[in-house]
């Protein structure tokens, strides 16, 4: 049986997502992340079987306390357009905050394996989250004559739009921050506007 090794799940979890975001998938190696956890290599495969699989569970970890503060978010009393426009705003300080991170998942994603647990859990959590964000729009949109098609989709596209048209900003915008967020805010209230 494997020695476990008190609190070091979160220690690999943080010196890994450190190591991606600064040398990206490629440039991080299991073995130095052993060394720098002062650990054997061995001992970080008995936590995680693979690169990709540590990577993933590092974006799983980040993506998941994004997901707390959301449905927390979503479940306060308020009208649909707040809550729309306070998650759309939560998503791309998000994004901005963690950029190197999502920018690598992007690039390393299709190195997963899907049906892995950890797959298996951030499709789910994906899932859920467009599901959430679809039927705030359903509400806010309810009474736009041409948006029947786009809420009533039964995959959640227009949240998936939503979604990765933010992530594309904040991959492939200028560097002026000021200027991208200045420009989600128009756009959030575009398409959430307060009445």
């Amino acid at each position: 049986m494997p020695k476990i090794i008190p609190d070091l799940a979160p220690r690999i979890l943080l010196t890994a997502a450190k190591a991606f975001e600064t040398k990206g998938f490629e440039g991080t190696d299991m073995k130095s992340l052993a060394a720098e956890l002062g650990i054997s290599v061995g001992t970080l495969y008995n936590y995680y079987a693979s690169k990709p699989e540590l990577f993933l569970a590092v974006s799983l970890l980040w993506k998941e306390e994004l997901g707390i503060k959301m449905i927390a978010r979503l479940d306060k009393k308020d009208s649909p357009q707040a809550k729309l426009r306070e998650i759309l705003l939560m998503l791309y300080e998000n994004m901005e905050a963690f950029t190197g991170i999502w920018k690598e998942f992007m690039r390393s994603g299709a190195r997963f394996e899907p049906q892995s647990a950890v797959g298996q859990r951030f499709k789910k959590d994906n899932d859920q989250l467009n599901s959430r964000i679809q039927d705030l729009f359903r509400e806010v949109w309810k009474n736009h004559p041409n948006a029947q098609p786009l809420i009533d989709d039964p995959e959640d596209r227009l949240a998936q739009l939503m979604v990765g048209s933010i992530m594309q900003l904040v991959m492939n915008g200028n560097e002026d921050r000021e200027a991208n967020r200045a420009f989600v805010l128009n756009w959030i209230d575009f398409v959430a506007p307060i009445h």
